[in-house]
C-alpha cells in the first residue's frame, strides 16, 4: 500500500469513529431526556384532575424539578464522558495518520488537556439551563391545563411523547429534545475540533508540507449550503477556512456566528499533497545503493 492508501485510509477510519461517536452522544441525551419525560408522566398519572388542590400542584411542581435536575446530572456526566473521548480522537485523527508513515506525533500539552476542561464546564452550564427551562415549561403547560380543567390525558398528550422509535419527541419535549440533541452534538463535535487543531499545530513545526482538510459529513437533514461547498477545501495549519463568508479555523470556530457553527458535522481532517509523500531523490537514492527498487507510488 502507497503512503497516500496508507494516510488517507488511517483518516478515514478516524473520521468513521468521530461520526459514530457523535452519532452515539446524541442517542444516549434522547434516552436520558425520555426518561425524565416517563417520570413526569407517571406523576400526572397520579393525580386526580376532578379533586385537584393548590397543594397537590406543588407537590406536582416539585417533581417535575427533580426529574429535570436528575436529568441534568446523568446528561451533564455522559457528555463529559463523550467530550473526553471526542478529545482523544480529534487528536487522533491527526497523529494517528502521521504514525501510520512513520512520521513524529507528540502528546497534546496542557494547555489543550485545560481547554477540554472548560468546554465542559461550558456544556455543564448549557445543559444546567436547559434543564431549568424545561421544566418552567412543563409546570406551565400543566398549571394552565388545570385551570382549564382539561383531563389528564389532554395533559400528558400536551407534554409529548416519544416518536419515531424514541429518536424524536412531540409537545412541550420537542423543543427540548432538539436543544438538548444540539448541544450534546455541538459541543461534543467543538472538543474534536479543537483537539485537531492543536494536534495540527504542535505536527506542522516538525512536518511544514502538513495542512488541514473540511470535510463535510452527510448527517444533517438540511445541510449548510457553503457547508458542502467548503468539502474538500484544503489550507495551511495556521489559516482559517473560507466558509459562508467567514474565516472559521475549524468547523464549530466560537468566533464564528451561530448560524455558521452551530449544529454543523463537518469535521476536519490533516492533508498532505500527493507530491510530498513520494519518496525524495535523496530516499530513492539510499535505496538504489541498498539495491532496493522504488516507484513514485
Amino acid at each position: 500500500m502507497s503512503k497516500q492508501s496508507q494516510f488517507t485510509s488511517k483518516v478515514d477510519e478516524l473520521i468513521a469513529q468521530s461520526k459514530n461517536l457523535s452519532l452515539k452522544a446524541r442517542k444516549n441525551m434522547i434516552e436520558l431526556l425520555n426518561e425524565a419525560r416517563k417520570k413526569i408522566v407517571a406523576e400526572l398519572a397520579s393525580v386526580n384532575p376532578q379533586s385537584y388542590t393548590a397543594a397537590q400542584l406543588s407537590v406536582l411542581k416539585q417533581s417535575i424539578d427533580r426529574a429535570m435536575d436528575e436529568f441534568r446530572v446523568a446528561a451533564t456526566s455522559s457528555v463529559d464522558g463523550y467530550e473526553a473521548a471526542m478529545f482523544q480522537t480529534g487528536a487522533a485523527t491527526v497523529s494517528a495518520p502521521l504514525q501510520a508513515l512513520g512520521l513524529e506525533s507528540s502528546t497534546l500539552g496542557q494547555v489543550s488537556t485545560s481547554t477540554l476542561s472548560i468546554v465542559q464546564g461550558y456544556t455543564a452550564d448549557l445543559i444546567s439551563g436547559l434543564s431549568k427551562d424545561a421544566a418552567s415549561k412543563v409546570n406551565s403547560t400543566i398549571q394552565r391545563a388545570f385551570l382549564g380543567n382539561q383531563s389528564i390525558t389532554d395533559i400528558i398528550t400536551q407534554i409529548g411523547k416519544a416518536i419515531n422509535k424514541g429518536n424524536d419527541f412531540d409537545g412541550v419535549f420537542s423543543s427540548v429534545g432538539r436543544r438538548a440533541t444540539g448541544i450534546a452534538l455541538n459541543e461534543i463535535m467543538r472538543v474534536h475540533s479543537i483537539a485537531a487543531q492543536a494536534r495540527l499545530e504542535d505536527a506542522s513545526e516538525r512536518h511544514p508540507d502538513l495542512q488541514k482538510a473540511w470535510d463535510h459529513l452527510a448527517i444533517a437533514k438540511v445541510p449548510r449550503p457553503g457547508h458542502v461547498a467548503a468539502d474538500g477545501q484544503v489550507v495551511d495549519v495556521d489559516e482559517p477556512f473560507e466558509v459562508e463568508g467567514e474565516e472559521l479555523m475549524y468547523p464549530r470556530d466560537p468566533n464564528g456566528s451561530a448560524d455558521n457553527t452551530i449544529n454543523c458535522h463537518c469535521l476536519m481532517r490533516p492533508y498532505f499533497a500527493a507530491d510530498t509523500l513520494k519518496p525524495s531523490a535523496d530516499q530513492k537514492g539510499l535505496l538504489d545503493d541498498l539495491g532496493i527498487s522504488v516507484s513514485a507510488a
